[in-house]
């Protein structure tokens, strides 16, 4: 229920003590053991006071309450079920007898964290050598054998009295409501549970990949066990097996659900593949780029690997992040008529709960990574795809980077970097200012008490961020790093394919791509500054005229040096786009190709 964000949270606002009463009541009804343990003197309540109360909604549409005390969600309450009232894994861990328990190995329980049910194959006999007595629909406790702590919460789909461990029976036994590391428990302090054990399943030697009910991805097993097997889950693997039967009926994504995926894979996205440590070199960074180099990787496998815009509410990729603007996650900006994501905030909530999963992107990248090795393996098939490569714009030169970095310099600015202990000598990636920054506030207390966001600037800081005749108080953390940065002086570091870093003074320069007409009607497209990431001018005329079918010369540009003249390439016709796709080819970072389209702007304003 939780592998994914609730669709909906409500603000959270404590219970009244009438209230808190009430569903304690409900609790001890549901438990009746945790009454005698809860109530006896000196035990800690069942019910912390206070305790808030949000209403939620799933999202696969399930409404319910969350209920969170001493910053852990401790309990929920869903509609519509037998057994409304559910303890999370903080509440569990505490009261670990809570509920019935059911074993599993290491694997199963990791598989479980990435959102799949219990499968009956998954299971494994308890202490006493049996399952407990359990109906369709009961609550259970799921932990990994040998280890008495919960780590997930679920619903039977069948009574144990139905299941044969390790006959080879298939079929899903427990239905996940909640489990360690889902979203659920990331609302909390994300702590781990006691006495914490290795979930990954490499000590496990009884444990074989066959058992963990992969039948939804083998119909022939599911279809022995329903000739051998008919019971109940038998019924459910043979509706399993249809599903398989017809792949082109499963059903589509809800506008809700594909929302949901495309908000999840933006964040999936920007934490995970963007980075905070590389967000300087990739920002600012086009709607379209960001969209399909980023979030499209990044949605989750299986169920709602399809989603895109177009499913959505937004339907367009710019309506989308305007949406995530108000919400105060990024900021948009429009530059020569295209939307451009130019900062994110690295501090909202939203990126702070966020936890890795699978994306479609590792499946493609391990493709990909078998497919180069599989083409290795044949010299001659490796010439081919190089040449056919080369004749699309291809290349094997690799990812050519460039990181921003920056110098302390003036005396203000060394006078706080010698404040903040640190060298005023070397050179720092934006990353590295942050840290510094924020570890200079926290070293010295300047975050204002009244308002934890902004930062009481003291004479060090105020001499190094504040401008000509400004008088500030305070300021935000992240205005201080931006000026402090802009006050440093700007180098980046060009690593090339096969060679050693090389550190240039300034700021990178991006390649300028220009479209416009001349003589009246013919389009040609020029580029200009592709020495600095030492392309050969000649090679690339080459490969620009077979991509683009048509002519492509180069020649000095006017008023550059003779000795070492900046190369200007003209390229007949409207060609921006092949030249791009070529340059990124190449390896040339997009932020770092600089497009303008003239030709667009001839006749505008006219009907």
């Amino acid at each position: 229920m939780f592998k994914k964000p609730p669709a909906a949270v409500k603000s959270f606002s404590p219970l009244r003590s009438s209230d808190r009463r009430r569903f304690q009541n409900e609790a001890y009804e549901a438990f009746p053991h945790l009454k005698e343990k809860c109530t006896q003197e000196g035990a800690s309540p069942l019910m912390p006071d206070p305790l808030q109360g949000a209403k939620f909604k799933s999202h696969i549409n399930e409404n319910g309450f969350i209920y969170v005390a001493d910053g852990k969600p401790l309990w929920l309450k869903l509609e519509n079920r037998t057994q409304p009232v559910v303890p999370t894994v903080y509440t569990l861990w505490q009261h670990p007898d809570t509920l019935p328990l059911l074993y599993t190995w290491g694997p199963v329980i990791h598989r479980l964290t990435e959102g799949a049910d219990l499968m009956i194959p998954g299971l494994v006999l308890g202490p006493e050598g049996k399952l407990p007595d359990l109906k369709v629909g009961d609550l259970v406790a799921i932990t990994i054998k040998g280890y008495p702590y919960p780590l997930a919460v679920g619903t039977m789909t069948l009574p144990t009295s139905e299941i044969r461990v390790r006959s080879g029976m298939k079929g899903k036994a427990v239905h996940i409501i909640h489990v360690y590391r889902d979203f659920l428990w990331a609302m909390g302090d994300k702590s781990d549970p006691p006495e914490i054990v290795d979930i990954s399943g490499d000590g496990d030697e009884e444990y074989t990949d066959d058992e963990e009910g992969h039948e939804n991805n083998n119909k022939e097993n599911v279809s022995q066990n329903h000739s051998s097997s008919p019971t109940a889950a038998t019924k459910e693997t043979s509706n399993v097996e249809k599903t398989n039967d017809n792949k082109e009926e499963k059903p589509k994504l809800s506008t809700e659900e594909t929302d949901n995926v495309l908000q999840t894979a933006l964040l999936q996205a920007l934490k995970f593949k963007m980075t905070p440590e590389n967000a300087q070199s990739q920002l600012p960074i086009s709607a379209s780029a960001l969209y399909s180099t980023y979030i499209l990787p990044s949605r989750p496998r299986g169920r709602g690997s399809d989603a895109d815009i177009k499913g959505s509410s937004w339907k367009k990729v710019q309506k989308f992040l305007k949406i995530m603007e108000k919400n105060k996650l990024l900021k948009v900006k429009e530059q020569r008529g295209e939307m451009m994501v130019t900062s994110v905030n690295w501090t909202h909530e939203s990126l702070q709960n966020h936890d890795s999963y699978k994306t479609v992107g590792t499946i493609n990248s391990s493709a990909q990574q078998q497919n180069s090795t599989n083409s290795h393996n044949n010299t001659d098939k490796t010439q081919s795809n190089n040449n056919v490569s080369s004749s699309s714009g291809g290349s094997s030169q690799g990812q050519i980077e460039v990181q921003d970095v920056f110098k302390p310099h003036g005396n203000p600015v060394h006078i706080f970097f010698e404040a903040a202990k640190q060298s005023k000598e070397e050179l720092y990636t934006p990353a590295e200012i942050r840290n510094i920054v924020m570890g200079y506030i926290k070293e010295n207390n300047l975050a204002s008490p009244r308002n934890q966001k902004l930062v009481l600037l003291d004479p060090i800081l105020q001499d190094a961020v504040l401008k000509k005749n400004e008088t500030k108080d305070t300021l935000t953390r992240e205005v201080i790093v931006e000026r402090l940065r802009e006050k440093m002086q700007p180098f980046h570091v060009v690593t090339l394919p096969g060679k050693d870093p090389a550190l240039r003074k300034g700021a990178p320069v991006p390649i300028q791509v220009t479209q416009e007409i001349r003589q009246g009607r013919k389009t040609i497209t020029k580029v200009v500054g592709v020495e600095r990431f030492e392309l050969d001018v000649g090679d690339l005329c080459k490969e620009l005229t077979k991509l683009c079918a048509s002519s492509a010369t180069h020649n000095p540009l006017a008023g550059t040096s003779p000795k070492n003249p900046v190369q200007e390439i003209m390229v007949q016709g409207p060609q921006i786009k092949h030249v791009c796709t070529l340059l990124g080819n190449k390896g040339v970072p997009k932020r770092l190709i600089a497009t303008d389209d003239k030709t667009s702007k001839k006749g505008k304003g006219k009907k």
